[in-house]
């Protein structure tokens, strides 16, 4: 595997501007869930670019699809918690489906990255991690599920 430059790559900027838009967000959260909703949902996000950056440095495709992983189970927490900030009238039905459907286009794409990244380790069962060998039909059909909805990319 040669270097992956991150600042190169889709999702890394996606997923800044994720994080760059979920801190305005979040500003409209009441001051008593900042050590709460506010910092959860701040960190969840915040995890989806530092994730990419972090396992780009592996010089593994195998280890960068681990970190790609994990921040596909981060997209999972920012789902959640968006949903309870709608739920708990933090912020609007509205607010909630725009911010809702960047996150989805960047799972889209993140999903696609790491498609790519199995294709490169290859087929060898002992070439991937446990989690994607196992879990991934479940990724699979979220992602059928969101292609049901018409919320293609």
């Amino acid at each position: 595997m040669t270097f992956i430059n991150y600042p190169n790559l889709e999702i890394y900027h996606l997923a800044h501007q994720f994080v760059l838009e979920t801190y305005k967000l979040v500003q409209l959260f009441p001051s008593f869930e900042d050590n709460n909703l506010t910092s959860q949902l701040r960190r969840a996000a915040t995890c989806l670019p530092l994730n990419i950056a972090e396992g780009s440095g592996a010089r593994s495709n195998k280890i960068f699809l681990n970190y790609c992983i994990f921040c596909y189970r981060s997209c999972l927490e920012t789902q959640a918690a968006l949903a309870l900030a709608r739920d708990l009238n933090y912020i609007t039905k509205e607010q909630h489906d725009s911010h809702a459907a960047k996150l989805d286009t960047f799972i889209r794409k993140l999903y696609k990255y790491m498609q790519y990244l199995e294709g490169t380790i290859g087929n060898r069962k002992e070439d991937k991690t446990m989690w994607y060998r196992h879990e991934k039909w479940k990724m699979e059909q979220n992602l059928q599920t969101r292609e049901g909805m018409g919320k293609l990319c």
